[in-house]
Parts: C-alpha cells; structure tokens; sequence
C-alpha cells in the first residue's frame, strides 16, 4: 500500500497518539521529572571537555524491568496483603510496558493497583490511584481513567497533569486546558521554567490548536533541559527527543527528525518509538530497505506496534514481496482483533486505504467515535465513509472534523480534499490539497504526485 495512505505513528505532528500521552514520568512523578534535579550538570572552571551526560547516567541493563517486575512479584507473592508492595508492582509493570509497548502489562498494573486501592484506600495511596489511572489510560478506558483521575485530583491537585492527558485523548481540548491551569507550580519555580512534564503537557495543547511551531519550541528546550538531568531515567530522558523526532519527520524535515531520533537512541538503546521515526524516515523517501531494517529493529522490542506492522506490510509490498507483505498485515490484523478498543483506528483506516471489508470499518470507526469524539475520530469516520462510497456521512464528519480542537497532519488535509473534491468543492480541495503539501511534501511526492498532475488534481 502506498506509504501516503498510512497513518502516522500517533496522529499528527506532535499529537502522537499512544506515544504522545505525556510521559508516564506523570504517575508520581520525581523530582528530576517534574522540576530541577538536585544534580544537575554544572560548568566546571576546567579547560577540558564536560563528559556527555548519557556518559554520567547509570549503565543502561535491558533486563532491569523484568527485574524490577520480578523483584516486586517475589514481595508480593511473600505478602498478599502487603499494599505497597501491590502499588510498587504496578509501577513496575508500566515501566516494562513502556519499554516493551505491551498492553498486557498495563492490565497486569491495573490489577495490582486496584488490590493495593482495596488494602489501602483513599489518600494514603494516592500512588495507587495514579497508577491506576494510567493503566486504564493505556488500555484506551478513557472515562474510566478520568474518574480515578479527579479522584486523585481531589486529594492532590499535582494529579491534574493525569486528567489533561486524558482530556486531551478524548479531544476536549478546552476542559484540558482548564485542568493545565490548575496545576500547582512549585514554590522554588513559580514560572516553570524547570518543570518538563508541565512544558510537554503544554506543548500538546499548543500543538492542538495549531501552533506546532511553538509546540516544538516548547520541546526542545524540555528536551534540552532533560539531558541535564543525571538522574532521570534514560528512557524518560529520550522520550522529548523521539517526539521532537516524530514531530519533524512527519512534518517533512527527516534529516532533522532522524538526528532526534538517532540522540534518543544514543540515550536509550532500546528506545522502539525512536526506531519507528527512522523507519517512517526512510519510508518517506521510498528507501525500503531501510525502512525495513529499522522496522525490525522496532518491532523486535515492541511486537504489539500497528504503524510499524503496516509499514513493514507497506514496503515488502512496494519490493513486490506480496507474500512477505501479507504475513506482515495478517499480524496488524491478528492485533487489531486481539486489542479492539486500542487499535480499532489503525485498523479502520487500513481497511479504507485496502478498500476491502468496507462494512467492517464502518463498524469499528462509529465504534471508535462513541469512545472519543474528538478530530481524529470524525476524520477516521469521514475516510472510511468516502472508500465505502456514504459521500454525504463523509463529508458531514469530514466537516465535524474540521471544527475540532485537535492536531491535524497531511493524510488530515489530504483525507479533506479528497472529500471536498468528491463533492464538486474544487476551491476547497484545491486549499485542503495545499495544505497537506505545506504539512509534509513527501506525502505527494511519495504518491509520484508530480506538478502537473497536482494541477490536474487541483483542477
């Protein structure tokens, strides 16, 4: 399938869906997570070099998850009733999700944290209640996920952070904005200055309302001031320079967007997401064999990754290696069936861009729409109505779309003109069509869209 009608990882410039939910640094967050380290690196009155700061973090172990997973397991298996213990597990187990992108491990956290909540309840363990939050967060159970957050909330107001990214993937871009504004600075950085997870929170929104520019701004220099930070952990370190990574690819600046990527991984070795950015990199430039290269690498660490399945499928295709391509969209959609609620958007949209079980995308996209309404749900609608051939429902949620709060990419653009052209909305397609292009101009060139066939595209 042509790259041009793949969903990016994560729906736009820097609202990049399950990667972009700020990161999970959130859930109790430490103090070099959400203000100055007390280490930070200083100059020091010497001549010679400073040391790379990744040279200064601990040595990276790609076992210690599990080993910290099995560590609270041995504790919790000596005592059942111990709640801390349950509340440690479930740390535990979302940060081996995270490196992994394995859902079940976030069911597994949310079982520990509501064992915990029952031993211990209410303010005594609101640790429990942030974990919780986000394991259901990661299972895509956004009123659920909300509920335990203003519970939260109302014992610490810090757990505001919680409810704007859930806000956020529900696309109630205004009710975040209003929870971003109640989040306490702190006493010693009344400006937050130093507060990152504050600066990325803050990026998303910008980014929502179209000020990407401000948005990645706004990153880098948390990306900038995390590097400085010896003792914060290394995948949360490389986690603003995989988004900054994925924000400019998908916005057409690859060798920029490469270096990003490529630092995230000079951080964080096993860093899966920043794989995946160098992946849709090469994709973009018809480079196959790369793409399929650093898609292996990514989906080696990270089986359960539906824009790296898609892409692999994308570019065997593309070297008219169907068979491989076809192993490659058999496991899309064994995951897409194995994970519904998480996945159904990706799978809606393969199947529009396939043109093939029509009836069933229209199924999972209204599905997804009753979960979140937000821009991408009415545009995953609009996409899959249009393929079925529904002209008026495409063009009403096409139109849905379009007045929601929400980051908006190329394939959003190009998806408008498609359906506004169908309509007999030459002016409109012709402005949807610029806009895609402005977005990302690999988009056209990786559908062999020429200058003269753009004209008579527009035309």
């Amino acid at each position: 399938m042509n790259i041009s009608q793949r969903r990016l990882p994560l729906p736009a410039a820097l609202g990049l869906a399950a990667f972009w939910m700020v990161h999970p640094a959130l859930i109790d967050p430490s103090p070099a997570q959400t203000k100055r380290s007390k280490t930070p690196i200083k100059p020091r009155p010497t001549s010679r070099p400073l040391p790379d700061v990744a040279d200064m973090r601990e040595p990276y172990d790609p076992q210690r998850a599990s080993k910290t997973v099995a560590f609270w397991e041995a504790r919790v298996k000596a005592d059942a009733q111990g709640a801390i213990a349950l509340r440690e597990l479930a740390a535990a187990y979302l940060a081996r999700g995270r490196e992994t992108g394995d859902i079940a491990d976030a069911v597994r956290a949310e079982r520990a944290a509501r064992r915990s909540l029952e031993i211990l309840p209410g303010r005594r363990n609101l640790s429990a209640l942030l974990r919780l939050t986000r394991a259901l967060l990661t299972q895509h159970r956004f009123p659920e996920a909300l509920a335990i957050a203003d519970r939260a909330a109302a014992l610490d107001p810090d757990a505001q952070r919680l409810r704007v990214d859930i806000l956020l993937e529900l696309g109630e871009h205004a009710a975040a904005e209003r929870a971003l504004s109640q989040i306490p600075a702190s006493p010693g950085d009344p400006q937050r200055k130093e507060d990152l997870n504050y600066k990325a929170l803050r990026a998303r929104i910008l980014e929502g309302k179209g000020q990407w520019r401000a948005a990645l701004a706004l990153m880098t220099e948390a990306a900038r001031q995390a590097e400085q930070l010896v003792d914060m952990p290394a995948e949360s370190a490389a986690w603003y320079h995989t988004m900054i990574g994925h924000a400019l690819i998908d916005r057409g600046r690859l060798e920029e967007g490469e270096r990003r990527c490529r630092r995230a991984l000079q951080i964080f070795p096993r860093d899966y997401r920043a794989m995946t950015g160098l992946a849709e990199a090469a994709a973009w430039r018809g480079d196959w064999n790369r793409a399929i290269a650093w898609g292996q690498k990514s989906i080696a660490i990270a089986p359960q990754n539906p824009e790296v399945l898609q892409l692999l499928g994308d570019a065997y295709a593309a070297q008219g290696k169907t068979a491989q391509a076809a192993r490659q969209y058999a496991l899309l959609k064994k995951l897409a069936y194995s994970f519904p609620r998480i996945y159904d958007r990706n799978w809606a949209m393969f199947l529009a861009d396939q043109k093939r079980d029509l009836k069933e995308a229209l199924a999972i996209a209204r599905r997804d729409l009753q979960l979140r309404q937000d821009a991408g749900a009415y545009e995953t609608l609009a996409w899959v109505s249009y393929k079925a051939g529904l002209l008026p429902q495409a063009r009403a949620n096409m139109e849905k779309a379009l007045k929601r709060t929400g980051p908006r990419d190329a394939n959003f653009y190009y998806h408008a003109a498609m359906i506004a052209r169908a309509a007999g909305e030459t002016a409109r397609a012709r402005t949807f069509l610029a806009q895609a292009h402005a977005s990302n101009p690999y988009l056209l060139k990786s559908m062999n869209m020429t200058a003269p066939k753009m004209a008579a595209l527009k035309s």
